[in-house]
């Protein structure tokens, strides 16, 4: 884990890097040895929602030869009516990436 603080907001005191344990699960974070308080990355929040089955809509990019690629979860294909050999359209928006289905039945080639 990198440091991304280096004294704590309540006490001014210097973190430290360290594993905490909560609900059950264990995360990295940075604790201040004076005053208790815990600090986490939200990538590490974000591991914790997961874990806890709090976004199940989350999922993790992979790797497949020289390609980046992402699987989706059963009921969004459903949802969408998405079957193997669609396409998804990409548009990038300030909040992220918006991928627009469009069914390869609906493409007049």
């Amino acid at each position: 884990m990198k440091k991304f603080m280096k004294n704590c907001y309540k006490c001014n005191t210097e973190v430290k890097i360290t594993t905490t344990e909560k609900e059950g699960i264990k995360l990295n974070c940075l604790k201040c040895p004076n005053c208790g308080e815990e600090y986490f990355t939200s990538s590490e929040l974000t591991k914790f929602d997961i874990l806890k089955g709090k976004k199940q809509l989350i999922r993790k990019f992979g790797t497949l030869g020289d390609s980046t690629v992402m699987r989706f979860p059963t009921n969004i294909l459903k949802d969408f009516n998405i079957k193997p050999g669609d396409y998804g359209v990409f548009e990038k928006k300030p909040e992220g990436i918006l991928i627009k289905p469009v069914h390869s039945k609906d493409i007049k080639l």
